[in-house]
């Protein structure tokens, strides 16, 4: 028996082969394409822009302060009191999901928050929790959960005032925070960790 196709005379393991070749290509073409862009935006920020910090994470400065912050990173407060809001905050080719919300803290105050919702431990959004005052967040992927610390004298484990600490899942991190501040009617998304 032959170990031919009867379309033509190339033997059928080498168009297995022929055929791993190109899905093995196409992958890494693909994963190319996809990393390219992270890498490029993070090449191109200038060393002051970029500071390592606490987060295992490099810290994105969006604005020096809030009097020249642009309104792009920013959402009025009357908008934050309907429920959390998502914003894409842009930094030259680079692009940080985000959530702003209200956290309603046991002093009953209300304080407002950002976070960068990509997971800590595989990449994937998270989804916010909480009505219209963020709670913390759940990973759909692999089911990771963050609640805020809502305790401005402190929360258990060690989580600081309004970190969003891992309390479920495989997640190895906190999500990431960003650091903000309020103006008039809205608040500025300072500075992001990625």
């Amino acid at each position: 028996m032959s170990d031919c196709n009867q379309a033509g005379d190339v033997p059928a393991a080498g168009r297995r082969e022929a055929i791993k070749l190109l899905i093995g290509s196409s992958v890494a073409l693909g994963v190319g394409a996809l990393t390219a862009p992270l890498a490029a935006a993070l090449l191109s920020f200038h060393r002051a822009d970029v500071v390592k910090s606490g987060y295992a994470s490099v810290e994105v400065v969006l604005c020096e302060s809030v009097d020249n912050c642009p309104d792009q990173y920013s959402v009025p407060i009357s908008e934050l009191e309907q429920g959390p809001k998502f914003v894409l905050l842009q930094k030259g080719s680079l692009a940080i999901p985000a959530v702003f919300g209200l956290v309603r803290a046991t002093d009953g105050k209300l304080y407002p928050a950002a976070y960068n919702i990509v997971c800590t431990h595989f990449g994937c959004p998270v989804n916010p929790l909480g009505g219209p005052y963020l709670s913390g967040f759940g990973c759909p992927c692999h089911g990771s959960v963050f609640q805020i610390c809502a305790d401005p004298k402190g929360c258990p484990n060690g989580a600081l005032f309004l970190e969003a600490a891992v309390v479920a899942g495989p997640a190895p991190r906190p999500l990431r925070p960003i650091k903000v501040a309020v103006k008039g009617d809205r608040v500025y998304a300072l500075r992001a960790y990625i």
